[in-house]
C-alpha cells in the first residue's frame, strides 16, 4: 500500500527532466497485503536441473530466466516498484543460502543525456535495492539508496550487500569540489532488509562515478571498486566506514584535463585465488591487472583490446579471463598464465549487439549478455563454447539487458 508520495514538480515524466527539487519518493508498506485476504498468486519458479541464469532487463522492468543447460529462456517475471514508470532493474546479486536475490533499481535519465554511459549515470532520482524471494520473486523488502546505483554484490558468506553509485551527474555538477563529486558505497545488512521497514544503509564516500565492485572472500571485509571518474581502483575497508579510502591510479596520468578520464575503469573481476584483480578500462580500451599483495598494477600484463572492455569472467583455475568488448563487438579470451596461450578474439556483431557481460558456467558454457540497441530491439543472451568461442545457442530477452547471475539447481 502506498502510504506517502511526494511530487516536487509535475506528474509527467517529461516534466521531471526540468525539475531541480527532490526526486519523487514512493514508500510501500508490504505488511498491509499479508494474510488470507491477499493471497500470493505468483507462480513458483522451478529451477531446471542444470541451474538457471537471472538476467535483468532494465528497460522492460523484467527479469528473464535462462536454463543454463540449454541456454533457453524459460520464464520472464515483472519486477520493480511502480507498474507505470520504468524502474530500471540494473544489476543483480544472488544469495542462494538465504533464498533471495537483490536487484538494484537505477532509474533512467529522462533528460536525454548523450554519451556512451548516458542511460546510466545521469538520473536525479534516488535508486533502490529490492530483496526478492528466490522461489517466486515476491518482494521481501527494499532499501532506498542514492541516485544511479551501479553494481550490487553480496559477500560469499552472505553477510554484506554492497552497492556502488555510478553517479556521473554528481561528478559533472561538482567539477571543483572533490568531496561533493564523490559517490558512495551503500553497505546493507541482508537481515535488516525486511517487509516491515528496512534499516538505512551505511554510506561510505569513495570516488567519482564508482561502478564495478569485487569483494574479498569470504566475508567481504574489503571492497575493490572501479572509479571511472578518478581513473583509479578504490580499496575500501568495509569493517570501518571512517577508514581512509585508498585510490590507486590504474596507470600514468595521460590527461591535461583534471576532470577528464584517460582510462575509464568500469568493471573489476577478482581472480579465484584473490591474488589478482582485472580492471576493464572502457576509454583506453585495455584490461589492466592489479596485484593484491603489492597493491600495485602490473604494467607488463596490460592487455589492449580493439573494443571497449566490460564485465568479464575468470575460469575456475584462474588461467583464462573472458572479456566482452563493444565497438567492435567481440568476445576476447585472455590467457593469464604462461601456458594458457595468447589472447584470442571473435567478432560476434552479427549475433550480439553491444556485449556487456560474460558469465562462465564451467559445465554448460560461456554466457554473454547482449544489450541490443538499448531502445526498441530486445537484447540477447548467447551461450558460447569456452574453448572455441563458437555459439551453442541464443535466447532473446527484454530491452537493454544488463546483468547475469547464476542460481544452482535446488537453491531456495
Amino acid at each position: 500500500m502506498v502510504i506517502a508520495r511526494f511530487l516536487g514538480c509535475a506528474l509527467a515524466a517529461a516534466t521531471l527532466a526540468s525539475c531541480s527539487g527532490p526526486d519523487p519518493i514512493l514508500e510501500y508498506r508490504y505488511g498491509a497485503y499479508e494474510g488470507d485476504a491477499y493471497p500470493n498468486r505468483r507462480p513458483e519458479i522451478v529451477i531446471p536441473d542444470g541451474g538457471m541464469g537471472v538476467v535483468t532487463d532494465s528497460l522492460s522492468d523484467t527479469i528473464s530466466l535462462i536454463a543454463l543447460e540449454t541456454g533457453e529462456r524459460f520464464g520472464v517475471r515483472p519486477v520493480g516498484r511502480d507498474p507505470v514508470t520504468i524502474d530500471g532493474p540494473h544489476r543483480v546479486a544472488v544469495d542462494a543460502a538465504g533464498g533471495a536475490l537483490y536487484i538494484a533499481l537505477s532509474y533512467p535519465d529522462v533528460a536525454g543525456a548523450s554519451g556512451p554511459h548516458a542511460v546510466h549515470g545521469g538520473s536525479v532520482m534516488a535508486g533502490y535495492v529490492q530483496k526478492l524471494a528466490l522461489d517466486d520473486l515476491r518482494i521481501l523488502g527494499q532499501v532506498r539508496v542514492e541516485a544511479n546505483p551501479g553494481d550490487v554484490v553480496i559477500s560469499e558468506d552472505g553477510g554484506r550487500v554492497v552497492v556502488s553509485h555510478f553517479d556521473l551527474k554528481r561528478s559533472l555538477d561538482n567539477p571543483g569540489d572533490l568531496e561533493a563529486a564523490r559517490s558512495s558505497l551503500a553497505v546493507l545488512e541482508p537481515d535488516a532488509v525486511s517487509p516491515h521497514g528496512s534499516a538505512a544503509p551505511t554510506l561510505i564516500p569513495v570516488c567519482r562515478a564508482a561502478n564495478g565492485i569485487a569483494l574479498s572472500r569470504p566475508d567481504g571485509a574489503r571492497a575493490y571498486v572501479a572509479c571511472y571518474g578518478d581513473d583509479a581502483l578504490a580499496i575500501v575497508d568495509l569493517t570501518d566506514p571512517d577508514a581512509e579510502v585508498k585510490l590507486v591510479p590504474v596507470g600514468p596520468d595521460l590527461s591535461s584535463d583534471a576532470h577528464a578520464s584517460s582510462y575509464g575503469p568500469y568493471a573489476v573481476m577478482m581472480s579465484p585465488d584473490q591474488k589478482t584483480i582485472a580492471v576493464s578500462n572502457t576509454d583506453s580500451r585495455e584490461v589492466r591487472f592489479f596485484d593484491v599483495a603489492s597493491g600495485t598494477f602490473d604494467e607488463s600484463r596490460t592487455i589492449f583490446t580493439i573494443g571497449a572492455p566490460y564485465f568479464g569472467a575468470w575460469t575456475a583455475d584462474g588461467s583464462v579471463l573472458y572479456v566482452p568488448t563493444q565497438v567492435p563487438d567481440t568476445i576476447v579470451r585472455i590467457g593469464v598464465t604462461p601456458d594458457a596461450g595468447a589472447p584470442v578474439s571473435r567478432n560476434i556483431r552479427d549475433e550480439c549487439l553491444r556485449p556487456h557481460l560474460a558469465e562462465l558456467d564451467e559445465e554448460h558454457g560461456l554466457f554473454i549478455v547482449c544489450e541490443g540497441d538499448q531502445t526498441v530491439t530486445p537484447g540477447k543472451v548467447l551461450r558460447l563454447d569456452p574453448e572455441t568461442l563458437e555459439t551453442r545457442s541464443e535466447a532473446e530477452v527484454g530491452l537493454f539487458p544488463d546483468a547475469f547471475a547464476r542460481v544452482a539447481a535446488g537453491a531456495r
